[in-house]
């Protein structure tokens, strides 16, 4: 035990001086501190919206919203909700702090408090008067998110207003937990020399969304793994070459511990190397925004089994063919596959919900109308022919089924961020995919995986050096 323990850190060495010898990862690493340097360059600048969420807090006092699904609940139905009321900001007035932008007009932003005077009208017969408990309560969450909690209230219902249906309240509002992400900036790269974003400004929460899943698993993530895999198809070939393995074999190890050394040894120096990269988006993201979520932390474990798996598969090919390039292109080539087979398979489900939806009104939901949608979607018109109908659909579906689901490895971290970067409870849901399979992003690829590992290690047990 002691001597396979000894030859296993002889190989990680071995493993890990190759890594760092090699002039490509030193070059990939450079050009990801330049992308993170360019990143902190980015400015963010919030626009003027208060007014904006609280006449979108005042409006949801006149249905109930809690536990239901914006992505999926339509206007119609929150409808047959209302209590009867209609209710609205007659005035509002920013309390601080304001923001003094560059043109130096002060406006309110996603820190500032408000003065707000509130009104509510019934309606004779179905509505009723409203305690101030209970707007105290309610105003300021929409669904399960919270857009303002109010500091301080008081009724200053008149008693002839009282007695026609109307009352009114006099509040101080402060900025609830999920308002920052919601609220709008403008982000600017190299000071205000480079527009990022346009003029109306976007939801900071999906701007930090975007800069992270482009530096950790877009630009960032895609070079470290792809440098990472041309490495590694090295690594059974040198082994195997005249010499060497004599000298491994020496050891008192198997040939398929040599194999699984080898392979534990590279998943180790990736997961350093994406544990700073994944780290370092989370803190040049966390000083660019001031939003510090730690769902892309989470992106480390998807890359590193996607890594696996690619790794298992260059080893494969490497034991089998004995030849770098060929293991190198072979593992490329699988990452290829999986990602056209994603691609395709997403046309599967669109054709599949578009035929469902064919024909069909497609009411209002109020995701569309939170995006700014007025007018109920048109009906779709019927497809000529299905996608998921045809052959090649359904060759697709069933290639799908039984490789290794990529997209879902990215889901995952998609899910995540976005319980970080999107309103709270149910809200989240609105940009997360109906598609997800833990089964399919964790299990097949962990299933491959262990296939490819496990062939390798026969076929390098079986054959002369």
């Amino acid at each position: 035990m002691i001597g396979w323990m000894r030859s296993f850190v002889a190989l990680l060495h071995d493993t890990w001086l190759e890594f760092i010898d090699a002039k490509s990862l030193w070059l990939v690493l450079l050009t990801i501190a330049v992308l993170f340097g360019v990143a902190l360059t980015i400015h963010g600048e919030p626009l003027a919206a208060g007014r904006t969420y609280l006449d979108l807090a005042a409006r949801s006092l006149s249905a109930d919203t809690n536990d239901l699904d914006p992505a999926e609940v339509s206007l119609h139905t929150i409808a047959t909700r209302l209590d009867g009321s209609i209710s609205w900001i007659q005035s509002a007035e920013p309390i601080g702090p304001v923001m003094q932008p560059a043109d130096g007009q002060p406006q309110d932003g996603p820190k500032t408090s408000w003065r707000v005077t509130l009104v509510r009208n019934t309606l004779p017969v179905v509505g009723k008067m409203a305690d101030t408990n209970s707007i105290a309560a309610r105003f300021g969450r929409v669904a399960d998110g919270e857009l303002w909690r109010v500091h301080a209230i008081r009724e200053t219902t008149a008693p002839l207003a009282a007695r026609l249906g109307s009352q009114r309240w006099e509040m101080v509002v402060n900025p609830g937990r999920d308002l920052t992400i919601l609220w709008p900036h403008r982000l600017t790269l190299f000071g205000d020399a480079l527009e990022l974003t346009p003029p109306q400004g976007a939801p900071l929460g999906l701007e930090v969304f975007i800069l992270q899943k482009l530096l950790a698993t877009g630009l960032g993530g895609t070079a470290l793994l792809l440098v990472s895999v041309v490495i590694t198809a090295g690594f059974v070939p040198t082994m195997i070459r005249k010499g060497t393995l004599e000298l491994l074999l020496a050891r008192p190890v198997h040939r398929w511990q040599l194999i699984l050394g080898k392979f534990i040894a590279a998943l180790l120096f990736v997961a350093g190397m994406l544990g700073l990269l994944v780290g370092a988006t989370w803190v040049v993201t966390g000083i660019v925004s001031g939003l510090w979520a730690p769902g892309i932390l989470l992106a480390v474990v998807s890359l590193l089994l996607f890594y696996g798996l690619l790794l298992s598969v260059s080893i494969f090919a490497g034991t089998l063919t004995r030849s770098a390039p060929a293991a190198m292109l072979i593992a490329v080539a699988y990452w290829a596959v999986l990602f056209v087979v994603g691609i395709l398979h997403a046309q599967v489900v669109a054709s599949r919900v578009r035929e469902d939806l064919t024909g069909r009104p497609r009411p209002l939901t109020v995701a569309d109308a939170l995006r700014g949608r007025s007018d109920p979607r048109a009906p779709l018109e019927p497809q000529k022919r299905p996608f998921h109908r045809t052959a090649a659909g359904r060759i697709v579906e069933a290639t799908y089924r039984v490789l290794p689901h990529s997209s879902d490895l990215d889901a995952m971290v998609d899910r995540q961020l976005m319980r970080g970067f999107s309103v709270g409870g149910r809200m989240r849901q609105v940009l997360e995919s109906g598609e997800f399979s833990w089964l399919g992003g964790m299990g097949l690829t962990v299933a491959h995986a262990t296939a490819f590992l496990a062939a390798a290690c026969v076929i390098f047990g079986s054959r002369d050096p």
